[in-house]
C-alpha cells in the first residue's frame, strides 16, 4: 500500500513539473490499442464493453497537449470485405464497434494513428468508417493516404503524420518521398512529429537491429536508419509502435527517438504473456525548436479483466531503460528514478 501511494504522489508531482513550463509542448504516446474485436465473435469485445481500459491511465494521457495512441483496426459493423485482408496463415481480423471512440475520449485521446498492417483488415470500406468514427469524436487521425493531423499549441504550429512498411505511398522501405514531405512539414510547422507501425515482432523482438527487419515475410523496416534520417529531414519526435513489445529509445540531434512503445490495450486472443504485456505511456516534453527536454516513462500492465493498470514494480520503464543502454550506449537518455529519463 505505502509503495502505491508513493507512486501516486511522485506521479503528482511530476506531473506538475511536467506542466507548469508554457513554454514548448507536452505528449503523451502510448503503443497499439486494438479494445477488442466484434470478429470471429462478439465474444471477443470486453464484457464491460471496455469501460475500464483506460480508467487508471486517463489521467496520464490528459496531463499533455498531444495525446497519441496507433489504432490498430477497425470502427466496423459490416461483413468481411471482398478487398479486406486476404485468408491464409496469421489472419487477424479486428473489428470494433464504431460507439468504442468513446472510450478513446474518455481517455483523452486526440489523435490517432492508422497507418498499420490492420487498417484495412476489412477494405475501404472499414478504413472509411474508422476515419469517419474519428471524426465523429472529435478525434484527429494520421494516415497512409496523406492525411496529416494539425494542431496550434500556445503559438505553436505541429503536424503529425504517420507511416507504416504496407505497400503503397508512406512506405519507409522507399522513403524517399517521406523525407521530403517532413522536410515541407517542417518549413510550414515548428514541431513535426512522425509515428512509425515498424519492426518485427513479439517477445523475441525487444532489441533495436540497425538493419532491415524481415517478419513474416515482409520487410518491416530499417527503423534506426529511417528514424535518424527523418530527424536530418526535420523531424522532431519519432513514435513507433509494432513490435507489440517494448523497445530502446535514443537521443539524436536532440531529438527523442522512440523505437517501440508496445502495445496499450490488447484484445482476446492476442497474446499479452511476458514483456508483451507491458503497456509504457510515454510523457515527453519538447521546447519550442522540438528539442526533447525530458520525460517520463508510466509504466502500466495490461489485464483482461481490469483494463490497462498501473504497475507498481515499473517494469515497463525498467525493460526501456536497460534496452536503451544496450542497443544505444552512446545516445540513450540519461535515466532517473520512477521513469524519468532527461537529455
Amino acid at each position: 500500500m505505502k509503495k502505491i501511494l508513493l507512486i501516486f504522489l511522485t506521479s503528482f508531482l511530476f506531473q506538475l513539473s511536467y506542466a507548469s513550463d508554457n513554454s514548448g509542448i507536452t505528449i503523451s504516446a502510448v503503443g497499439d490499442i486494438m479494445m477488442g474485436t466484434a470478429f470471429p465473435s462478439w465474444s471477443y469485445l470486453p464484457s464491460d464493453q471496455g469501460q475500464s481500459l483506460f480508467k487508471q491511465a486517463a489521467p496520464y494521457i490528459q496531463a499533455s497537449d498531444i495525446r497519441f495512441g496507433n489504432f490498430e483496426g477497425t470502427f466496423f459493423e459490416g461483413t468481411e470485405q471482398q478487398d479486406g485482408k486476404a485468408t491464409g496463415a496469421n489472419r487477424y481480423l479486428f473489428k470494433t464497434p464504431t460507439y468504442y471512440t468513446d472510450r478513446l475520449v474518455d481517455a483523452g485521446f486526440n489523435v490517432m494513428s492508422v497507418a498499420n498492417n490492420h487498417s484495412r483488415d476489412f477494405g475501404l470500406s472499414g478504413l472509411a468508417t474508422t476515419k469517419a468514427a474519428l471524426i465523429m469524436a472529435g478525434i484527429q487521425y494520421a494516415s497512409k493516404e496523406g492525411d496529416v493531423a494539425y494542431f496550434t499549441v500556445r503559438n505553436l504550429k505541429i503536424a503529425l503524420l504517420a507511416v507504416d512498411y504496407k505497400s503503397g505511398p508512406r512506405n519507409i522501405n522507399y522513403p524517399q518521398s517521406i523525407y521530403k514531405e517532413i522536410q515541407k512539414l517542417k518549413t510550414k510547422n515548428h514541431i513535426v512529429i512522425v509515428s512509425v507501425h515498424a519492426g518485427a515482432e513479439g517477445n523475441q523482438a525487444t532489441h533495436t537491429p540497425m538493419l532491415q527487419e524481415i517478419f513474416l515475410g515482409e520487410k518491416r523496416g530499417n527503423s534506426v536508419e529511417f528514424a535518424r534520417t527523418a530527424v536530418d529531414f526535420g523531424a522532431d519526435a519519432l513514435l513507433i509502435h509494432g513490435p507489440h513489445v517494448p523497445r530502446g529509445m535514443e537521443i539524436y540531434r536532440d531529438r527523442i527517438i522512440l523505437y517501440s512503445l508496445g502495445n496499450f490495450a490488447t484484445g482476446k486472443g492476442i497474446n499479452i504473456g511476458g514483456v508483451a504485456g507491458l503497456a509504457p505511456l510515454a510523457q515527453l516534453k519538447l521546447n519550442s525548436k522540438g528539442e526533447f527536454q525530458k520525460g517520463r516513462i508510466v509504466s502500466f500492465v495490461q489485464n483482461r479483466e481490469r483494463g490497462t493498470v498501473l504497475d507498481s514494480g515499473g517494469r515497463a520503464f525498467e525493460v526501456i531503460k536497460n534496452l536503451s543502454l544496450q542497443d544505444f550506449p552512446a545516445s540513450s537518455p540519461v535515466f532517473g528514478i520512477n521513469g524519468e529519463f532527461s537529455y
